[in-house]
């Protein structure tokens, strides 16, 4: 277990309890865009996550959903060329409008990304203590306990999870996607949290998940932990996903094929 992971698991962990401290009060909520919001928690847990990232790491770099676009591009960029600088993907708080509005769940996330690809993931559910947490190759694990994806073969027993894109237009998709999925399937549910949705399947309690709008930090932390966990996600052509992939299909990978078949 590498020094990195450890601490990218006690600054999930630091960054969450301050979330909880804070749900209690009231908030200080800004507008990004339409249908995008951030709080003053969202900027508290951003600074809890970079003090404890690189007070231990000082030569890394620190890549989060609250910084500048021009920031974030110079940092993508920076990446590329040097594939051997480890760069932190940090969403603080993954779950906002859930927060603003005082309901659960809600998280924080952290990946680290070096030499193209991620290598760690930890996704911190601090109202129910639940830290999902992956290092590449060495298996996914749900408070210390190793986790799989479900064994479920059949669409209809399937337990399947949604999330809202911003524009119209991906919304209007969705809902025709996830609409002719929930006719076959046993239910479907919407969290408000990408990041904990795909962790769930890491730890069997969904079967698939879909979304057709996300960002790095959304997806970068639970995407390893569900490869880990032994499922499945790509874009919804069936394409590998990486970080820059916007829409993607998740799940146990059994029930994989099938669940792609319906955004043909």
């Amino acid at each position: 277990m590498s020094s990195r992971f450890q601490v990218a698991k006690r600054a999930a962990r630091a960054a969450g309890r301050m979330l909880v401290e804070k749900l209690e009060h009231g908030r200080i909520i800004k507008t990004k865009g339409k249908r995008d919001i951030v709080t003053d928690a969202d900027y508290a847990a951003e600074r809890i996550v970079r003090e404890t990232l690189l007070g231990s790491f000082p030569r890394d770099n620190f890549l989060s959903e609250e910084g500048s676009v021009a920031e974030q591009k110079r940092l993508w960029a920076q990446a590329s060329r040097s594939n051997g600088i480890a760069m932190w993907i940090v969403d603080p708080l993954d779950g906002t409008t859930n927060y603003s509005r005082g309901l659960y769940p809600f998280c924080v996330s952290i990946a680290m990304y070096q030499t193209g690809a991620v290598q760690i993931g930890v996704v911190y559910d601090p109202v129910a203590d639940e830290l999902f947490a992956a290092e590449r190759g060495r298996g996914a694990f749900l408070n210390h306990k190793p986790i799989h994806v479900s064994a479920n073969r059949n669409i209809e027993d399937a337990v399947l999870a949604v999330e809202w894109a911003r524009a119209p237009r991906l919304r209007r998709r969705t809902t025709e996607i996830f609409g002719r999925v929930v006719e076959r399937a046993m239910t479907g549910r919407a969290y408000g949290s990408a990041a904990l949705g795909i962790s769930y399947i890491a730890a069997g309690r969904f079967d698939g998940y879909l979304h057709l709008s996300l960002s790095p930090w959304d997806v970068a932390a639970a995407g390893l932990i569900i490869e880990e966990a032994g499922g499945t996600m790509t874009t919804p052509t069936g394409a590998p996903w990486d970080v820059h992939s916007q829409a993607f299909v998740a799940s146990n990978g059994i029930l994989h094929a099938r669940l792609l078949r319906f955004f043909k």
